[in-house]
């Protein structure tokens, strides 16, 4: 990512059962470190949450920011397809101010705890084709957040 806007992203791993057989995927770090020139920046996010959950069932992320606070940020939900496909979820600025993506299809909710630097997203009535790799991200700049 270029630009004078700082981007972090962070993400977690969700396998939908169909039937008996288990969607195939690879784990990735549910703690990430970002970093500029090579030296490590000042704050942190770690993603938990997730898991092998049956198509039907409901997920459930976390998203907790160190060395910051989600007041100054757009706090942002992504998830990465297993064919790689990447798809903006949703933002969240304040519990006034939320946007979803349509494909959502109103099973999704989002909220933030600024006091704790915390974020969460939650899915309902899982699809097979909602398993992915689940990112937060937070935006210090400005644009469209519905882009990566």
């Amino acid at each position: 990512y270029q630009g004078s806007s700082q981007l972090g992203i962070c993400g977690r791993l969700l396998l939908v059962w169909l039937g008996n057989v288990l969607l195939p995927g690879c784990a990735v770090p549910g703690s990430c470190c970002f970093s500029s020139a090579g030296v490590c920046a000042q704050f942190r996010l770690e993603v938990s949450g997730g898991g092998v959950q049956a198509a039907g069932e409901s997920v459930q992320f976390f998203c907790r920011g160190s060395g910051l606070s989600f007041d100054d940020y757009f706090v942002l939900w992504y998830r990465q397809a297993l064919s790689g496909h990447l798809e903006w979820l949703s933002y969240i600025v304040s519990s006034s101010y939320i946007r979803y993506s349509p494909v959502l299809e109103d099973r999704a909710s989002v909220s933030l705890d600024s006091s704790q630097s915390v974020s969460s997203l939650s899915l309902r009535a899982l699809h097979p084709h909602d398993s992915a790799h689940y990112f937060c991200a937070v935006n210090t700049g400005t644009g469209n957040p519905a882009e990566l």
